[in-house]
């Protein structure tokens, strides 16, 4: 995944920690969006990695865009165990590492965890989890995007429960702002990928 050479400077309070423990899959809540690109594979992921992070994820639906990023590992946010700052669009910041990043010549999978959200509309949140997976349909690509959060046991909606709690969180956020959020990262995707 390509990295803009950030020109920030981490903000003055930012302290680097390890991510949470990642919780399986009945404590977390999460959204699937997919959308078919119209490009082979092999052309989707040499013009995805070409594309910076701030192309790839506009603001959208009252959620800030990705601005910027400062890689905080030498190898980059590409490579298994990579993080990276995020600058968004609102001057708010989170945390990414990732998990899983492996690729065959048909299948190409990305899994990254965020925490340390500083921006409002996280509150609740303790941190979340996406999912890219790109496979290839015949000349064409299809991509789903899955996002997981674990919701915070001491604050609302997560109080309540993953059940009534997560039931919440899907209404007011991930089926309504967040759900438009995605679909407008994955429309970035596609129009990158299909004009480059």
């Amino acid at each position: 995944m390509s990295e803009t050479v950030a020109t920030r400077r981490p903000p003055a309070d930012f302290v680097e920690t390890p991510h949470p423990p990642v919780a399986g899959p009945a404590k977390l809540v999460s959204r699937v969006e997919e959308v078919v690109i119209d490009r082979p594979f092999a052309h989707v992921v040499q013009a995805v990695e070409a594309m910076p992070l701030s192309a790839r994820h506009p603001a959208a639906a009252g959620l800030p865009g990705v601005a910027d990023t400062l890689p905080l590992t030498p190898d980059g946010f590409g490579p298994v165990g990579g993080r990276h700052l995020v600058f968004l669009t609102d001057d708010t910041t989170v945390t990414e590492q990732v998990l899983v990043n492996s690729r065959t010549d048909a299948d190409w999978r990305f899994r990254y965890v965020v925490w340390g959200y500083t921006t409002p509309a996280a509150k609740p949140l303790r941190y979340g989890l996406g999912d890219f997976h790109y496979s290839a349909q015949g000349d064409k690509t299809r991509l789903v995007w899955t996002y997981s959060f674990e919701l915070k046991p001491d604050a609302f909606p997560g109080f309540l429960g993953v059940g009534l709690g997560g039931f919440l969180l899907k209404l007011a956020f991930l089926n309504g702002p967040y759900g438009t959020w995605m679909r407008a990262g994955l429309a970035a995707i596609k129009r990158g990928a299909e004009a480059a």
